[in-house]
């Protein structure tokens, strides 16, 4: 009886219960009955409702990557319109068949182009678009055709070129228009007369980063007439053309103002510049950086480039399509190449010159850099010549030639390019970037000026070993040969190793020159590596004096995390209760660990607005497991790291030096599970007392079914080892033991280190003491395998979690089940305290995450922020935040909204007590135009009835008929004008209230015409439906009445009849009496009306037979008495 009652009771710890065992924690015990009878005292709130405080989802996956960019000054004068937008700053990524658009500042996921807003309140509404990957296959049949496979940013950052997996060529615009909420005419319906009247009215434009629909598809090029995908799009400069490069190495040019391909650029064999057609895959697509040309650069996997003028022969639509120049000098793919004006320009100025001289188009000259996958970096030096037209002495002069508008034909201009330096760099290239002179540190002291000056030419490179490098050339004498143009390439800065993302991991695969900074107005790099990570590198000179040029990482942008297995939260030190940065570690698919904190983004300031956002950022990596890391823990004090691997370790981390500092080794099998003890005391115990289990340990459970107790050392050796570089120390197992007969999926240790409690897939969980891991008792009752188990913080129970879909309460005592929580549609996989220890966090397979309070046994709240299995779920010490990790790749983290809810409600409540007394204190003074206002913004129909009421009898009385309502319904918004007639179609249904509401409807199909009221909102016409068969009942009952009416006069006039020859007071009320028609007599009977017939009388004097046939009609028209009369 005791036990049961303990169990009804908040049961706590003190020094006699069973948890103590193993251990003199008399001081622990005695501090937390001290905390508990304070918080007795005063009993903590129940926690109602949480929400999303900020998501972190996946938004790059690999592909194309571009990134907002400054207008050029061409592009800026030739739309003003365009301001506000040319100085966002965002990021457009491939996500599978589609583009996500980043927050390049926070890192977060705004929107897509094709399905807009992801993420509202933290409730997913990408469930379709994620089900629809994840259920394609091989087969091209279930493909998405409208898949995006390729996709470039105009240089003014408001239109966006992209071509689908079906070749279908696309112009999104990213700024849409501002009246596009639904409130408009839709786009289908708009006609050719009606855009070409708004052509010199252009919209007003949003925010790229503001708006939430998806991006309106504003052109529609057709297909684009490529054979094989398109893989490679290009603008050019000026933003009028772009170019498309296929798998099969066709390359096309498209005029966004027409709409149509002006050229189709063939690849040429590698025999002649003009031979036969070849099929290779197109890996570049570069323009000339000037708006003045239309030069074109295409690379190829055969490591050709082909340099294609289209100015240049432009006379003659034969040689339009032909290269220029052909280079064939790289032995692989070529990835990237880039044109410097700056250098170069002192060669063959005499060809120059006579260029000039004879007004022809000239190519230009310079420098050009070519990289590719055959590790070197090639310059080419470009030089012009004019080519005469010389026919030989003996020969006739011809006519001089002309072009096709018959003006004439100017003397053509030879190209050449011609290779004047390889530099190996022992690397496949994959990205590089040439740094004009104002994208770089200033050389502002004499040694900075000897090691990087103003001429000197600098490249970026990045590729499979993952560093990013800087290279520079000195310009040399211009008198001294081609040869001594441009020194050779030699390093100038490397990225460090310590933030370099290596070669293990597949390296870095692309790199980007932009000035997106928080805090930062210089440009600086962005490389992204193998995984999907964005990496912000800033440029700045370093050392004591100043004197080295190195990268310093500014932030990252995580593009993809894979599947979340578990995460847990590192406490703050030194931070107060409550702080709302917090740290978490996260395990993902992979054998790495990410560190990400949660804090204050600010965003750059666009004008005068500054907003601050709170956003996940990466604070590092822990790499070290051979394979994927499994399970994390993180200790009370904050500074340790617990993980455990598939490669049958677990390792020890120190978290602010981010080191492994020791390995545990001895299990068979991978570890599924590991915990830290939970007293933040014991980590500063060492020497003798660790060692015999006094001080902190670490418990891992493995498949091979075994549990074992992993001593560590105090404070002070590991901090001794985690400053030494690169050494990892080995732990010992003090304890082991045969936990469970199947895989063993949880552990976790007793807040008093007192208990290890064990959770498989047996359907047991099993208490064991850490002293001498003897087992203390076994819970029974779940029907399936147990994921997780946690102890309360205050109270002597565990909650455990299971995949028959329900959570249960046990008490540590007798072992018993306490409580059992069912709600879940699919099993549970996770479930958490709060930090009162009253009530339960729950996550499961469904991907909803559950609130329940443990008295009432009653689920409070539901949050569903994943479509996938929820593996991960932590709450921070403080208990003000939630963190939650799943099979989606998303990481979410939820805040306690319960005050804020009961705020508003309270504020609600108040608010609606001062309008009801407004209201009536205007139904008081007879202000029924106020009070209809106040009744309609309370939602109280049967006031709004009561006012309209009183409104129309009072314009009858003055006979102003319906003025009144016609002057309010003008003011009405078509939400208003929806809501009042939603009242009338329920006043319709009854007859007393029909007069009312039939009087409404007429005001508003009187005041609004039909078309507008039909477009206004989209549930007006089935309103109005749903009124008419009531009303046309009512209109029914009406006839039948008046008719009836005729009736009674027509007994009134014949009472009148029987008074004989005394019928003065009859006349009398005859006179005064209004009939419909005038009674009167027709073929010796008495019709009054002419629609109804009742027995009558003939004239006085005359008697006639009363039969069925003697009849009076009632309701006769007026034509018919007229002719009557007559």
């Amino acid at each position: 009886m005791e036990d049961e009652k303990q169990t009804t009771e908040p049961m706590k710890l003190n020094d006699n219960d069973d948890m103590s065992d193993g251990g003199d924690d008399t001081d622990d015990d005695d501090n937390q009955d001290e905390t508990m009878a304070t918080s007795a005292a005063s009993p903590p709130p129940i926690s109602k409702s949480w929400a999303a405080l900020t998501t972190h989802s996946p938004c790059y996956t690999g592909g194309t990557v571009a990134f907002s960019h400054t207008p050029t000054a061409a592009v800026t004068a030739s739309s003003s319109s365009e301001e506000s937008s040319s100085s966002q700053h965002f990021i457009l990524a491939q996500r599978g068949g589609d583009v996500s658009i980043i927050e390049a500042s926070t890192g977060l996921l705004l929107r897509t182009v094709r399905k807009g807003k992801l993420y509202q309140g933290g409730h997913d509404l990408s469930s379709e678009y994620d089900e629809e990957e994840e259920e394609e296959d091989d087969d091209e049949e279930t493909m998405d055709a409208e898949a995006i496979t390729a996709f470039a940013l105009s240089p003014n950052n408001m239109d966006m070129i992209a071509v689908t997996r079906s070749h279908l060529v696309r112009k999104y615009s990213l700024a849409a228009p501002a009246d596009t909420e639904g409130k408009e005419v839709k786009a289908a319906n708009q006609t050719k007369k009606e855009d070409a009247k708004g052509a010199n009215e252009k919209p007003a434009l949003q925010s790229v980063t503001s708006i939430t629909d998806p991006a309106k598809v504003s052109f529609n090029f057709g297909k684009s007439g490529h054979p094989l995908p398109v893989t490679k799009i290009a603008f050019h400069p000026s933003g009028i053309f772009f170019a498309t490069g296929s798998v099969d190495g066709l390359v096309k040019i498209w005029d966004t103002r027409n709409g149509y391909a002006t050229h189709a650029l063939h690849p040429t064999s590698s025999s002649d510049g003009g031979g036969s057609r070849g099929r290779y895959t197109v890996t570049c697509l570069e323009w000339r950086p000037t708006t003045t040309s239309l030069i074109l650069a295409v690379g190829r996997e055969d490591g050709s480039i082909a340099i294609h003028d289209l100015l240049l022969n432009a006379h003659d639509t034969k040689k339009a399509s032909l290269p220029v120049a052909v280079l064939r000098d790289h032995l692989s793919a070529v990835t990237c190449v880039a044109w410097s004006s700056e250098a170069g320009m002192g060669i063959n100025a005499s060809a120059g010159s006579t260029a000039s001289a004879s007004g022809t188009r000239k190519h230009g000259k310079g420098v050009f850099f070519s990289s590719g996958r055959d590790s070197v970096i090639n310059t080419w030096l470009i030089s012009e010549e004019e080519m005469n037209y010389l026919d030989g002495p003996k020969r006739k002069k011809k006519k001089a030639r002309k072009d096709d508008d018959g003006q004439q034909r100017q003397a053509p201009i030879k190209v050449s390019y011609l290779r004047i330096r390889t530099l190996p760099v022992y690397e496949q290239v994959e990205s590089m970037v040439l740094l004009s002179r104002k994208f770089r540190p200033p050389s502002e002291t004499r040694d900075q000026q000897e090691i990087l000056g103003k001429r000197d030419v600098v490249l970026a490179t990045c590729g499979t070993k993952g560093n990013v490098r800087l290279w520079k050339a000195s310009p040399g004498d211009k008198d001294g040969g081609i040869q001594n143009v441009l020194s050779e390439l030699s390093p100038l800065a490397v990225q460090n190793d310590d933030e370099a993302f290596g070669e293990e991991q597949g390296g870095y695969t692309s790199l980007f020159l932009t000035s997106l900074s928080t805090s930062h107005l210089s440009p600086m790099l962005v490389a992204i590596d193998a995984e999907h990570n964005m990496a912000f590198l800033r440029m700045q000179w370093m050392g004591d004096g100043g004197d080295k040029l190195g990268f310093v990482t500014d932030r990252a942008i995580v593009g993809h995390n894979g599947e979340i297995l578990d995460l847990s939260v590192i406490p703050q030190l030194g931070n107060s209760v409550g702080d709302d940065k917090h740290t978490v570690a996260i395990a993902t698919n992979s054998s790495q660990v990410r560190i990400f904190g949660l804090g204050e983004a600010k965003e750059d300031e666009i004008g005068e607005e500054t907003r601050n956002h709170s956003a996940l950022s990466p604070r590092g990596m822990l790499d070290g497991h051979s394979s994927i890391v499994l399970s994390i823990d993180a200790s009370p004090c904050g500074r340790y790291l617990a993980t455990a691997s598939k490669d049958k370790t677990m390792r020890l981390w120190h978290i602010p030096s981010q080191r492994c500092v020791a390995v545990a080794t001895g299990h068979t099998e991978a570890i599924g599970s590991v915990a830290l003890s939970k007293k933040a005391g014991c980590y500063d115990v060492g020497g003798k007392a660790s060692e015999n289990g006094a001080g902190a340990f670490a418990v891992t459970a493995s498949k091979d079914r075994t549990l074992k107790v992993w001593p560590l050392p105090g404070a002070a050796v590991i901090n001794r080892w985690a400053d030494v570089k690169g050494g990892e120390n080995a732990l010992n197992a003090r304890l082991s033991a045969r936990a469970h007969e199947k895989d063993i999926n949880i552990v976790s240790v007793a807040p008093n280190d007192s208990l290890i409690a064990t959770g498989s897939q047996d359907k047991q969980v099993k208490l064991w003491r850490a002293t001498d891991l003897a087992l203390h008792g076994t819970l029974k009752g779940h029907k399936r395998g147990v994921w997780d188990c946690q102890f309360s913080p205050h109270d002597k129970v565990v909650a455990t979690a299971s995949g028959d879909r329900t959570l249960k309460l046990w008490s540590i005592a007798d072992c018993s089940c306490v409580r059992t929580f069912q709600g879940h549609m699919a099993g549970v996989l996770r479930v958490r305290f709060l930090a009162t220890g009253l009530q339960l966090l729950s996550s499961g397979s469904d991907g909803l995450i559950k609130l329940w309070t443990v008295r009432t046994n009653e689920c409070e709240s539901t949050m569903d922020g994943h479509n996938d299995k929820i593996w991960a779920l932590d709450i921070s010490p403080c208990g003000t935040a939630l963190f939650s990790g799943g099979a989606d790749s998303k990481i979410a983290v939820w805040r306690d909204t319960t005050k804020e809810r009961d705020d508003a409600v309270r504020e609600a409540e108040e608010q609606n007590i001062l309008m009801e007394q407004k209201l009536s204190n205007h139904l008081r003074n007879k202000q029924y135009e106020k009070a209809l206002i106040i009744a309609l913004e309370l939602d109280k129909p049967y006031q709004v009835l009561k006012v309209l009421t009183e409104i129309v009898e009072k314009d009858t009385k003055n006979g102003r008929g319906i003025e009144t309502l016609q002057k309010h319904v003008i003011k009405w918004s078509p939400d208003r004008l929806k809501q009042v007639l939603k009242y009338c179609r329920e006043w319709n249904t009854r007859a007393r209230n029909s007069h009312i509401a039939m009087l409404v409807v007429k005001a508003v199909v009187t005041t609004i015409p039909a078309a507008k009221l039909a477009s206004s909102h989209e549930g007006i016409p089935e309103i109005l439906a749903g009124i008419a068969p009531y009303a046309e009942r009512h209109f029914d009952r009406l006839d039948r009445m008046v008719g009836d009416s005729y009736l009674l006069d027509f007994t009134l006039f014949s009472m009148g009849s029987l008074h004989g020859s005394n019928n003065e007071g009859y006349n009398e009320w005859a006179d005064r009496s209004k009939y419909v028609l005038p009674p009167k007599e027709a073929e010796g009977k008495i019709q009054i009306g002419g629609s109804l017939i009742v027995g009558g009388k003939k004239n006085k004097g005359h008697d006639s037979d009363s039969s069925d046939d003697s009849i009076v009609t009632i309701g006769e028209s007026d034509t018919d008495s007229s002719s009557d009369e007559s």
